[in-house]
């Protein structure tokens, strides 16, 4: 019997594996290259964003001015649009929006300040994204703000995962126009550039020009080891024992919240987040707490639970410690999480 057929289909067999390996490089590299562009090339630009929430639709103009990694801001310039939602409501329902509505205007406020302007992905992201997210390249060619453009699509391969399109010059590996969708291929975010200057001279130009006028709000929070989030907390944080697929502990975070201290794991799948924020001492108020309809029993322990567009929301209690998760994920699996919490604290 003839080994010739046999040979030549596991050499094809290999030649597939190795060209699709080759292409998940390669594709894990514009990524990578996408990253490096957005923290060392100098821009300033108008872009227009998008975000789609449960209350609406709103549209600004943004400026950004990227000088370096360090110097790189954005500020809204005007509000083009803005669709509300037309919901009917009942009077429970009218408080809750008038406080909503408060906060909305406080953080529409702090809009039009200076911001600062993250680095949308760190190597650890990468690292995640490529273990649970498909990367596809294409080449695109049309143009964004004069420039060539080419197209990263990053799929998930868990369900219930959010899609990102990725549209960067050709030219340096800015991102000129980023697209969020959700599980659904609901497009929820996205920005466009219809400005944008490369020119070293323009960049510097423009941010002596600005230098003084740029005074971002201090952050009320900054990255702590473990050894200091258990002196805040005077035990150590209890981390969840069940994770959703992908999911690993990215960093810690000391915040300041009305002068008290409390400690945030953020944890990510490399594109989509989830936060547990950990507290001791008073039980801190809320004001949705006598919503009855949002309180859920998981054990002996009374669990606030609500959502805000496509962000689901818990609080509750064990012992001396007080916990808020959220995150846009499923609802089932945020439970999970807080179900294993619970759990683990009542172990101790």
């Amino acid at each position: 019997m003839s080994t010739k057929p046999l040979r030549a289909c596991c050499f094809l067999t290999l030649t597939i594996s190795l060209l699709v390996a080759n292409y998940l490089f390669a594709d894990v590299a514009t990524l990578k290259r996408i990253a490096e562009a957005e923290r060392d090339v100098a821009y300033i630009g108008l872009r227009l964003k998008t975000s789609s929430t449960s209350r609406g639709v709103r549209t600004m103009e943004e400026i950004v001015i990227h000088r370096t990694a360090e110097d790189a801001y954005r500020k809204v310039e005007s509000v083009i649009g803005e669709q509300k939602s037309f919901v009917k409501e009942n009077e429970s329902d009218k408080k809750q929006d008038d406080k909503t509505k408060e906060r909305d205007d406080r953080r529409r406020s702090r809009e039009f300040r200076w911001a600062r302007q993250g680095s949308q992905f760190s190597p650890k992201e990468i690292e995640l994204i490529a273990q649970n997210y498909e990367l596809e390249l294409r080449r695109w060619g049309e143009k964004i703000a004069g420039y060539e453009t080419d197209l990263l699509i990053i799929k998930p391969k868990n369900t219930g995962r959010p899609t990102k399109h990725i549209y960067f010059a050709r030219k340096n590996s800015v991102i000129l126009r980023g697209e969020d969708l959700d599980p659904s291929g609901v497009l929820r975010e996205m920005f466009v550039y219809t400005r944008i200057s490369f020119d070293p001279k323009s960049v510097e130009t423009k941010w002596k020009s600005l230098r003084e006028k740029i005074k971002p709000e201090p952050r009320s929070y900054h990255p702590v080891s473990h050894a200091e989030a258990e002196k805040v907390l005077k035990k150590k944080p209890i981390k969840p024992q069940y994770l959703p697929p992908g999911f690993q502990l990215q960093s810690l975070y000391k915040h300041k919240i009305r002068s008290r201290n409390s400690i945030r794991l953020k944890y990510t799948d490399g594109l989509l987040d989830f936060n547990l924020f950990e507290m001791t001492g008073k039980i801190p108020s809320r004001g949705d707490r006598n919503r009855e309809e949002n309180v859920i029993q998981i054990g002996d322990t009374s669990v606030q639970r609500y959502q805000r567009g496509s962000t689901h929301a818990f609080t509750w209690s064990s012992g001396d410690v007080h916990f808020f998760l959220y995150g846009p994920m499923s609802v089932t699996e945020l439970q999970k999480v807080v179900e294993s919490i619970i759990h683990k604290a009542n172990q101790k």
